[in-house]
């Protein structure tokens, strides 16, 4: 199956109804939840709003996709003609590094207990009623349903409060239109009204960070950056393991769930003064960045980064999981040996049978001894995914297992297939490949080296970027 599974999944339901409906729109629903332990969390509907043309949804990680919800689209005389999957809101997998070596200190997965969170489907008019569920199989339970009469009530309401706006924005990487890009918003919090300029300067600085990346500077025609200015009443934001506390628009907290450097927004503040001049196709991933110099950060369709010099390797970690579907490859955490992972990038399969066996080298031994090989050789090492052993990953150290280390050529192969997605005039990016790794002596010190020559996974074939 396709790496982009939930993601393409959702794609080809937005793709069908579309083409047959004749590109129809996109309507999407802000809903509020509220997590009741064991039992189904209460969900209301708060607003709609409707955007032009088909969006290109966000994939499901392999956390998200082992609890997700389920949309359900239903016509008039109740059949079923639009299923596709919901990240399940009530679960957040959260992460803590090293600002210094890079290294995994913290992983959890928690419950959380209330937020808010959208969900869009094709404004097509064989949708009657759409119904939010816990699961996809018989007797799961329904969180909330709407037919098309409240949707439309929802969307004439919600016009009608948004002649005010909260913020402005600003176009700082402009590569075409939103529904052909991928989408970056960057919001701060923190930044009085005297200190926009501050912001403004930080803003930039982060972006020039991100874009610097080799991966995303190769894609960068596929990518719209976009700032958001809002004033908050304090300058700085809370850390209250320190005491520290300030009035600011999207309550951006340091020691989030009590990990010290994990750094939460309010989501819900966050897509109220987001959504108030940006419509949701040109909002495909926001990241909120606090005035702060310590260091923290957190991942997801709303992430949050301080302005610590390392907080945008983290932001490319965290955009490895949001953005592409990938692993983690680091061993610490809760391991599981249940099934084999949907992720690119980490298999139960120690041969070269494994889903990135093309692109092994026929010189590479399998399964492969860390330390053997240039960092960066493409192989079947063990040690991914929380687990010590028995889950495999295809390199020995790249950006999804330590920060600051290169993605390497299995993780930019499936970073290609979702810009695929964004091809839509666009200009096809270019990147040189140096020629295959070639074998060294077995014990030799670990070195970086550029991306190996790719082949294509599981046997497609795919042009390169």
């Amino acid at each position: 199956m396709h790496m982009l599974r939930a993601g393409a999944l959702l794609f080809a339901a937005f793709a069908c109804l579309a083409g047959a409906a004749g590109a129809a729109d996109t309507l999407t629903v802000r809903l509020q939840f509220r997590s009741q332990g064991a039992i189904a969390p209460i969900v209301v509907a708060e607003r709609a709003e409707r955007s032009a043309g088909a969006l290109i949804p966000l994939p499901l990680d392999e956390v998200e996709a082992t609890h997700n919800w389920w949309l359900l689209g239903f016509d008039a005389r109740g059949r079923t003609v639009l299923r596709t999957p919901v990240r399940n809101q009530a679960w957040r997998r959260l992460e803590a590094f090293d600002p210094v070596t890079g290294h995994i200190t913290d992983v959890q997965e928690l419950q959380v207990p209330q937020g808010t969170f959208e969900v869009s489907f094709p404004d097509d008019p064989r949708i009657a009623r759409i119904a939010l569920r816990t699961g996809d199989a018989r007797g799961a339970a329904t969180m909330i349903e709407l037919d098309r009469g409240h949707v439309d009530r929802l969307l004439r309401t919600s016009a009608a409060k948004a002649t005010t706006k909260a913020a402005s924005t600003t176009m700082l990487v402009d590569s075409g239109a939103a529904a052909d890009r991928l989408d970056l918003v960057f919001v701060g919090d923190g930044y009085t009204a005297a200190e926009m300029g501050k912001w403004q300067v930080d803003a930039q600085t982060v972006v020039s960070g991100l874009m610097s990346d080799p991966l995303f500077n190769v894609y960068r025609r596929r990518i719209n950056i976009r700032r958001v200015d809002v004033a908050s009443a304090e300058s700085g934001v809370d850390e209250p393991d320190l005491g520290i506390f300030h009035d600011t628009a999207m309550d951006s907290a340091f020691n989030c769930a009590n990990i010290d450097r994990l750094l939460c927004a309010n989501n819900a503040k966050v897509q109220s003064i987001v959504g108030s001049v940006l419509q949701v196709d040109a909002r495909d991933v926001v990241i909120v960045v606090a005035n702060s110099t310590r260091y923290g950060g957190s991942g997801g369709s709303i992430a949050a980064i301080s302005m610590h010099a390392a907080a945008v390797e983290l932001a490319l970690h965290e955009l490895g999981h949001t953005l592409f579907s990938l692993a983690d490859e680091y061993d610490y955490g809760t391991c599981s040996l249940v099934s084999e992972p949907p992720d690119g990038n980490a298999s139960l399969v120690a041969s070269r049978a494994v889903k990135w066996g093309a692109m092994i080298s026929r010189f590479t031994a399998v399964p492969t001894t860390a330390g053997q090989y240039p960092n960066g050789t493409v192989g079947v090492f063990e040690g991914a995914q929380y687990c010590k052993t028995g889950k495999y990953r295809p390199t020995e150290d790249s950006k999804m297992r330590n920060l600051g280390r290169p993605w390497h050529a299995v993780n930019e192969q499936v970073a290609y297939e979702r810009f695929a997605l964004y091809a839509r005039n666009s200009a096809k990016p270019r990147i040189r490949l140096p020629e295959p790794v070639q074998p060294v002596e077995p014990v030799r010190p670990v070195q970086e080296v550029g991306t190996p020559q790719r082949a294509p996974l599981r046997g497609r074939t795919l042009p390169r970027p």
